[in-house]
């Protein structure tokens, strides 16, 4: 079955290019989610950190090969969930964390996980909410990372590389988080 789920984790070039590259997903697409209006939906005012819209990556993909559960595991294997305000260096409204949902089967999935996550950490900066809207960015942060491989990411190519054959399985996730947020072996 074809689903989507829409991912905030600071800009959005790596984590499309994450995405992305995992088998089963059919399409990563950048954009801004959540914000106050179309008008404002645009790298210049989204990047002024006052119109709400999240960098955010559209992912769809096809159930039957991953699993939302697999999605989330990589998604929180590259978020900064302690971070309030941006991840790594990227800072500002504009790149927070946070996990938009079109669906009920998507919204109790992801309150299963963010449960699992936060017994990991004592401050847990990741919003949950349904997705408001969403606006696909300009043309030349389409797979930028792709046209630009020495482009700027705070999620590095290293990482992207050995996250994307992660496979878990749905009933393996807590065993799985477990093992990787006490050493993630690798610099995201």
């Amino acid at each position: 079955m074809i689903r989507e789920i829409y991912f905030a984790a600071g800009c959005f070039w790596g984590v499309e290019k994450l995405f992305s590259s995992v088998d089963g997903v059919i399409q990563a697409i950048s954009g801004y989610a959540n914000g106050i209006s179309e008008d404002k939906a645009n790298y210049k005012d989204v990047c002024k950190g006052n119109t709400g819209f999240r960098e955010a990556v559209r992912v769809k993909y096809d159930s039957d090969f991953v699993s939302l559960e697999n999605l989330l595991f990589l998604f929180f294997s590259i978020v900064r969930v302690e971070q309030e305000n941006g991840q790594a260096n990227d800072i500002g409204e504009q790149y927070k964390a946070g996990i938009y949902y079109t669906d009920d089967y998507s919204e109790r999935i992801i309150e299963r996980i963010v449960k699992v996550e936060k017994e990991y950490y004592s401050h847990f900066y990741v919003e949950t909410k349904p997705l408001e809207n969403f606006y696909m960015a300009e043309d030349y942060h389409q797979e930028y990372l792709t046209k630009n491989p020495g482009g700027y990411c705070h999620i590095g190519l290293y990482a992207i590389n050995k996250l994307k054959n992660i496979r878990i399985l749905p009933e393996e996730y807590t065993k799985a988080a477990k093992l990787i947020r006490q050493d993630r072996g690798y610099d995201i």
